[in-house]
């Protein structure tokens, strides 16, 4: 008899234990899978995987009140027989692929599309996950309650793990998106099937008893249920502040959404496996020095500044994490109000994830919430870390001040940067992000421009001298590969300079392309960002002054173009130019086979498809090589060279056509570049494989 008890406890430990782990994994890896998914729908927008995070920090939240909603009233059976039902309910909503109905069809902010499109594809099913640990640890007491709870705590943190590290490197590079979803759906269903068993088992070897202890749910005394909440929401707005802050000067890809949170994830297991391993001193000085030093970061322009931006903000928010979850830890109930304190700490992580994602776009004009969550964390780390009592005070208030200055000289640059000088014009947030008006060489009256900046980045400006406002600066007017796009295109080489064009541009920036335009050509702009259409109407007389016949349309330049051509309406654009780029990150999206053959089927015979895509930080000459074989057509490079005063770290040009003639002639062959590579290597990116590190350039400063 005791042989059977001992195999059947084990039998019981092994099926809970795979049950929390496989949870686990698809409780973080669904994330990823629907983030990268639906990315491309909303244009790239680093704002698409906060809102994604918010979602699922909010349905973490209802998974865990309904778990501990149902224990008071509902005997142990009742309990196993309710969540079975719901599970069986769950498998219809199988796959969670979403419908292409979700796809924005204007430019209005997508928020509340995308929290609606996340709740019916995969909502319940997720609430179901996120049930499973608080579920099945009670559960399991009442079988085995000699077992030791923590263990399968852990099964469920390395399952987490396994679904987070797994996605950037494995599935991600072997799975299409659309497989993705179905491999996750057919992986829920032996979750069900699992969480079936485990239910079975509670039913046949648990007593059908209610929870023992009804404080549970109660407020305990002196509970500090006000702190749970405040030390979660600082940590998940940290976590969402700094994932925001990395994804906006690089670019939005799932391996950059998985080192935060897996950062964030680990700080948990630390502070509730490992208390003893959190030191206020040295972690409150470790955030003080990390904090200042991220504030003072500036925008990366190459490679090796990328990579240093990234472990400082990542190294950044796992100490002020450690800071919030260990100081949350220490003051976690006795283990009868326990419930209560994993309940708050999922409060606190929504309403975290709802202040920064909902509220301060409403109440911020650019990024100030992650300089404002670090001050709040290094204000605690500060009031931690000082002297109470007798020891080595003198050393320790020595430590808080000097790293308290360090962070302090980071916030004062951040200050300084937002009230120094005269230099804003206007600003304007949403969802694509902060776009600014700058004043740029004011006291120089030749030189004195405005310009467009977007996530750091200049994205084009205007002359305010009289004589040069119509032109265009260096890398967009008729010396730069561009101009040769337009000026010798076999329609102008025929019929002379003045033969009218269609062109099209995905990208509005500041307008500029329109200074080039001649009398009788017509242009279609694509923007994907409505502050970025109305400030230039407003501050840039670009698209009013132009030559050209000119038009804008509102929405994602892949998108719009997709839905034209699924239309049969083919712009025929003699040239297509691809100038759309968020910050310093390259538009993934719109730079696939898939995204290229879309453009190819908007041009006209001997059409140009000009593509502006250089920064520093990418070598993307074997991109652009093996994008032109794939399509069959001839590519080549031109360097805008600088000159000077006249032109300072100016844009090249990728220009694509099947076109042979217009490379041949003898001034474009004469501005044609040497590749900046060996001018041998090709790579393609397809929807389904865009890796960021295939053209990250360690070599050049």
């Amino acid at each position: 008899m005791t042989g059977k008890i001992v195999t059947s406890k084990n039998t019981s430990a092994l099926v809970f234990a795979a049950t929390m782990t496989l949870a686990g994994f698809l409780l973080f890896q669904v994330q990823l899978v629907l983030g990268k998914f639906i990315l491309p729908w909303f244009g790239g927008s680093a704002s698409t995987w906060l809102v994604c995070m918010l979602f699922f920090q909010v349905a973490l939240l209802v998974g865990y009140a309904h778990a501990y909603a149902i224990t008071l009233p509902l005997t142990i059976h009742r309990q196993a027989q309710l969540q079975i039902g719901i599970l069986v309910l769950t498998l219809l909503l199988l796959p969670i692929a979403p419908s292409d109905d979700w796809k924005p069809v204007d430019a209005s902010d997508p928020t509340w599309r995308i929290l609606g499109l996340l709740a019916v594809c995969v909502g319940l099913p997720y609430i179901a996950l996120a049930t499973t640990t608080p579920l099945l640890s009670r559960w399991l007491a009442h079988i085995a309650p000699d077992l030791n709870p923590v263990r399968f705590f852990a099964a469920s943190n390395i399952g987490s793990f396994l679904g987070l590290l797994s996605y950037p490197f494995f599935f991600e590079r072997l799975l299409p998106s659309m497989e993705q979803t179905r491999w996750w759906s057919w992986a829920y269903v032996l979750y069900a099937a699992l969480f079936a068993a485990c239910g079975v088992l509670t039913i046949s070897h648990a007593p059908n008893s209610k929870v023992s202890n009804s404080s549970a749910l109660r407020t305990g005394n002196g509970d500090p249920l006000l702190m749970w909440v405040f030390y979660s929401a600082l940590g998940s707005a940290l976590l969402i502040a700094t994932t925001n802050a990395i994804t906006q000067w690089s670019a939005v890809v799932p391996f950059l959404w998985v080192v935060p949170l897996s950062a964030y994830l680990l700080t948990f297991v630390i502070a509730f496996g490992y208390p003893r391993a959190y030191h206020r001193m040295l972690f409150g000085a470790a955030f003080l020095l990390l904090a200042g030093m991220s504030l003072a970061l500036p925008v990366p322009e190459a490679s090796l500044f990328l990579f240093i931006a990234l472990v400082v903000q990542t190294a950044t928010l796992f100490a002020g994490c450690m800071i919030c979850h260990a100081e949350m830890v220490r003051l976690q109930p006795e283990p009868a109000r326990l419930p209560k304190f994993y309940l708050a700490i999922a409060a606190g992580g929504a309403l975290g994830g709802i202040a920064v994602v909902l509220g301060a776009p409403f109440l911020f004009k650019d990024y100030f919430e992650h300089p404002l969550v670090l001050s709040a964390i290094a204000a605690l780390a500060l009031w931690h870390m000082w002297p109470r009592g007798q020891g080595s005070r003198l050393v320790r208030m020595a430590a808080a001040c000097l790293a308290g200055v360090v962070f302090l000289n980071g916030l004062a640059k951040i200050a300084a940067d937002e009230i120094g000088g005269n230099t804003l014009v206007e600003r304007v947030r949403n969802f694509y992000g902060v776009v600014k008006i700058v004043r740029q060489f004011p006291d120089e009256p030749k030189e004195y421009t405005l310009s467009i900046f977007q996530s750091g980045i200049d994205q084009g400006g205007q002359f305010q001298d009289p004589e040069r406002r119509m032109q265009a600066i260096c890398g967009f007017d008729l010396r730069s590969g561009l101009g040769y796009a337009l000026a010798y295109h076999t329609k102008r080489r025929d019929g002379g300079p003045q033969t009218p064009l269609r062109i099209g541009v995905i990208g509005l920036g500041a307008g500029m392309i329109a200074t080039l335009a001649r009398e009788g050509d017509s242009i279609r702009y694509y923007e994907l960002n409505p502050a970025v259409f109305n400030l230039s109407s407003r501050h840039f007389s670009f698209l009013k002054d132009s030559k050209a016949k000119i038009d804008v349309l509102l929405g994602d330049g892949r998108l719009v173009l997709g839905r034209q051509l699924k239309a049969n309406d083919r712009q025929k654009f003699d040239v297509l130019v691809l100038d759309a780029f968020r910050g310093a990150s390259p538009p993934m999206h719109l730079m696939t086979k898939e995204a290229f053959a879309i453009y190819f089927g908007h041009l006209a015979e001997n059409g140009i498809l000009a593509v502006n895509f250089e920064l520093d930080t990418f070598e993307v000459a074997p991109l652009h090589r093996g994008l032109a074989k794939q399509l069959q057509t001839n590519v080549r490079w031109f360097e805008t060279k600088e000159d000077g005063e006249y032109c300072q770290a100016p844009i090249s040009w990728a220009i694509y056509t099947h076109d042979q003639a217009f490379f041949d002639a003898p001034i474009v062959r004469r501005a044609v570049s040497p590749w900046r590579d060996d001018g041998k290597s090709e790579l393609v990116w397809t929807d389904k494989d865009s890796n960021l590190m295939s053209i990250v350039n360690w070599t050049r400063p």
